[in-house]
């Protein structure tokens, strides 16, 4: 029985539009800035001689003379085959795109009373930030009496986001076995 069938636009587009640096950190690869240059650990030959090209979107371990690219490195550091790796790609592109929406859209979406009609989808943060009120004069409220400040909102908010990143990609790949 034959896979799944891509396009190359649709493979073009997950090697050169999701950025290598954010994909090595979100596989959680141990990654440092040294001299200047974004350095991870190669899942091949475990060393820090590594660099990336922002401009092709290709990491190059010069130890072990391996080039990666964005499904390249999923299927080695994941262990996945080639298609496991297409769908992983495919899920953080729908996660990213879920939850990163345009600001012109996100601003259209919440001063829209019709939005749960229409089926928009809205980010939670983007609801909470509409509902917080903006940073209060300190001295106005007792401090437990404090409102929740759009800072205080976003840092939960972004804290958030990362763990249901992180259970979505969890749950993206039982449903892939």
């Amino acid at each position: 029985m034959a896979g799944p069938r891509y396009t190359r636009q649709h493979l073009f587009t997950l090697r050169n539009h999701i950025p290598i640096d954010r994909l090595i950190e979100a596989l959680s690869v141990p990654a440092k800035i040294q001299e200047g240059r974004f350095r991870f650990l190669c899942p091949v030959c475990n060393e820090f001689n590594t660099g990336i090209n922002p401009k092709t979107n290709l990491a190059r371990c010069f130890s072990c003379r391996k080039n990666f690219n964005t499904i390249d490195f999923v299927m080695i550091v994941k262990e996945l085959s080639f298609i496991d790796s297409v769908a992983y790609l495919e899920t953080l592109t729908a996660f990213q795109s879920a939850t990163k929406p345009s600001q012109a859209s996100v601003s259209a979406s919440i001063h829209s009373k019709d939005a749960h009609k229409q089926n928009t989808l809205l980010p939670i943060g983007d609801i909470l930030k509409s509902m917080a009120i903006p940073d209060p004069p300190s001295s106005s409220l007792p401090t437990q009496e404090k409102p929740q400040t759009i800072a205080t909102l976003q840092k939960r908010l972004s804290d958030l986001e990362r763990l249901v990143k992180s259970l979505t990609e969890k749950i993206a790949l039982i449903e892939l076995r």
